[in-house]
């Protein structure tokens, strides 16, 4: 069950986690506002979009009255961030499976697909904002380096493994 929106969350409320229905892709967010500037965000995806924010509370989408998404509230729903753990796993799944079966997606980086599979992210060993930190857009926590970056091998593999089947 959800909480039925009042508001939009304001652009500093939320640092949301964006994952694809059928755990072929994620993204992670700073913000809201951040999340809302990419005007295609989930144009490319298969199906649906789930929003979950740090803390692994589902969050639910507010949809202006021309259905463009607004912004996004936390929904009723205890948070569950082992579920979203979880669902980060399986999209690290999919982009192993993806990777094997496509290995030109990493031949451009210069990686092997031994190598590239070998670097992808372990997921549930730490917290859910460690975990998102790992994905497009997620941020470093404590100053540390950030696995993703525009254009590199682990981003491009997660959007051409999310966007083709």
């Amino acid at each position: 069950m959800t909480a039925k929106p009042t508001r939009p969350a304001r652009p500093t409320d939320i640092a949301p986690i964006v994952i694809a229905s059928d755990n072929s892709f994620a993204h992670a967010y700073g913000s809201v506002a951040e999340m809302l500037n990419e005007k295609d965000i989930g144009a490319k995806s298969q199906g649906a979009l789930e929003f979950f924010d740090l803390a692994g509370r589902r969050l639910a989408p507010v949809l202006s009255d021309s259905w463009e998404l607004e912004g996004l509230v936390p929904t009723l729903d205890d948070p569950d961030p082992d579920l979203v753990q979880a669902r980060l796993q399986a999209v690290i799944q999919h982009v192993r499976d993806y990777i094997r079966r496509n290995p030109e997606v990493v031949a451009d980086s210069g990686l092997s697909v031994e190598a590239a599979l070998e670097a992808l992210p372990e997921i549930g060993g730490g917290t859910l904002a460690e975990d998102a930190a790992q994905f497009p857009g997620g941020e470093p926590l404590g100053g540390g380096i950030k696995l993703m970056t525009q254009g590199g091998w682990f981003h491009n593999s997660l959007h051409a493994a999310g966007w083709t089947h």
